[in-house]
């Protein structure tokens, strides 16, 4: 408040001092809130259960600053005899997930974690909220929320083998795209890794193509879900496959079509009837410039890929082994080509170009184009993780995975899920209620509290005219208003 003394007062101070002011007034009403809750929870526990410890002081983080929190410890004695020690508030608040952070501040925390470092994390938290949190902090949640993500994946992959997922979304088409990216490693990762790097697993499906806006040339995928970690090429088919059965009818699906750099674990379990390969044609293109030094020859190569014909375009590249003169690093590029294209065969022409594919009509609104945005996809992961950073494998799998769930729809709805509690029906109303009268009070409070401005008028403005009225008001006409003071 000092700075409000001075001559240099700005309305950004101005705005801060009255942010800090409501966030102060905002915990004394929570905290208000929550000792009551927690005096209810007492009344109604059973109490044969559940016996009385007395209260413990603590203090929760949240948007407005940290609040300090008194409640209730209760000692619990399970059926085997055993004993525990539990705060009911917690519980049925749902703080008992994630710690004494509120589910607000962790959604932001978890947010801007996606896009800036741990270290900028902290210092936008602090600038844009009332609290202040390190930057070990930050990674404390991160680490939490991924790890709980990944627990929520297990759930999945256990119930997608016990076939109890059934999706009801039909469609007949899905595209599913995959790559990896090299990521450094650092302490007992590093160790392990190959060359002090190691890949990380990034996936995307989607039902196809639809305009960004009703006139646009641009477009954007339908559907989207994102899959990352570091995981064994089975674990991270089965979490795709599980991901597909718990939203879509399985039965309804005609073709399931793969877009990959042709790496051997992209295409591990790709092997049903409705499974279509399909060798990504950017890294095609990509390997095609880097490994055939004529640029003539790379557009021929090119075209007769594309046009399916392999032949013509393994014989160019045999024959520029001869035209080159046999120089070894040239000759060493086209095999590395060669072999490429020949591994990889059977996914060269782009699915929508196939003659033994009939493909059915894309539901209204939506188009079947070419595969080949997991490249972009990829770049989201790329610009967060590297640029000079390594990371523990632990580290970048629990943020990756909270990535992965960025760019999904429904994205703070999946949080919420992760890190908070449902109050009960009788405790909505409850709260319901207790909010709607504390707005109430709150208006009619600070409406009281504001000074309240009078504007004055020149006496005798709106009254019958005499004399002494008129020589009166005739003062004010030779001097300003402000200046008439009692001397």
């Amino acid at each position: 408040m000092n700075s409000l003394t001075g001559n240099t007062i700005t309305f950004k101070e101005i705005e801060r001092i009255f942010f800090e002011i409501g966030c102060e007034v905002a915990k004394t009403l929570m905290v208000e809130f929550l000792a009551r809750l927690d005096e209810e929870l007492c009344k109604n526990r059973n109490k044969a259960e559940l016996r009385h410890k007395g209260t413990r002081k603590s203090t929760i983080k949240t948007l407005m600053g940290e609040m300090p929190l008194n409640r209730v410890l209760y000692k619990r004695f399970k059926d085997d005899g055993s004993t525990e020690y539990v705060f009911l508030l917690d519980k049925e608040l749902g703080l008992d997930t994630i710690g004494l952070i509120s589910p607000n501040l962790v959604e932001k925390i978890v947010e801007h974690s996606c896009e800036m470092s741990y270290r900028e994390v902290s210092q936008a938290v602090s600038d844009f909220t009332n609290q202040s949190i390190s930057h070990q902090g930050v990674w404390n949640i991160i680490q939490a929320i991924g790890e709980k993500q990944e627990e929520a994946e297990k759930v999945l992959i256990e119930s997608y083998k016990e076939n109890k997922l059934s999706g009801d979304r039909e469609v007949p088409i899905l595209f599913e795209e995959v790559d990896g990216l090299w990521l450094s490693m650092q302490g007992k990762s590093r160790e392990k890794s190959s060359k002090g790097k190691k890949e990380l697993k990034v996936g995307v499906i989607y039902e196809g193509w639809e305009k960004r806006y009703p006139s646009s040339k641009e477009y954007k995928t339908v559907e989207k879900q994102a899959f990352a970690g570091y995981m064994e090429p089975e674990e991270f088919k089965i979490l795709r496959d599980a991901a597909v059965a718990k939203k879509y009818n399985v039965d309804e699906i005609v073709y399931r079509v793969l877009n990959g750099d042709g790496a051997a674990w992209i295409r591990n379990g790709h092997d049903l009837d409705m499974d279509i390969f399909q060798l990504d044609p950017y890294h095609l293109a990509k390997s095609v410039i880097r490994n055939v030094y004529d640029k003539q020859a790379r557009r021929h190569i090119l075209r007769w890929l594309k046009n399916g014909e392999i032949e013509k375009a393994l014989n160019k590249i045999d024959s520029l082994k001869y035209e080159c003169g046999g120089l070894e690093s040239e000759v060493k590029k086209l095999t590395s080509l060669e072999n490429y294209i020949k591994s990889n065969i059977d996914g060269i022409v782009v699915y929508k170009d196939r003659k033994n594919i009939i493909l059915p009509n894309a539901p209204e609104g939506m188009e079947y184009r070419t595969l080949g945005t997991i490249e972009r996809n990829v770049n989201i992961f790329a610009k967060r993780m590297k640029g000079g950073k390594s990371w523990s494998e632990k580290g970048a799998n629990n943020l990756a995975k909270i990535i992965a769930l960025k760019m999904e729809k429904g994205f703070k709805d999946k949080i919420s899920a992760l890190i908070s509690g449902q109050l009960s029906e009788r405790l909505r109303e409850r709260f319901v209620d207790t909010i709607s009268s504390t707005q109430a009070a709150v208006k009619k409070t600070v409406k009281k509290s504001l000074y309240p401005i009078h504007q004055g008028q020149i006496p005798f403005s709106n009254c019958k005219t005499t004399n002494g009225r008129k020589a009166i008001r005739s003062m004010f006409d030779l001097k300003v208003f402000s200046e008439m003071v009692y001397r």
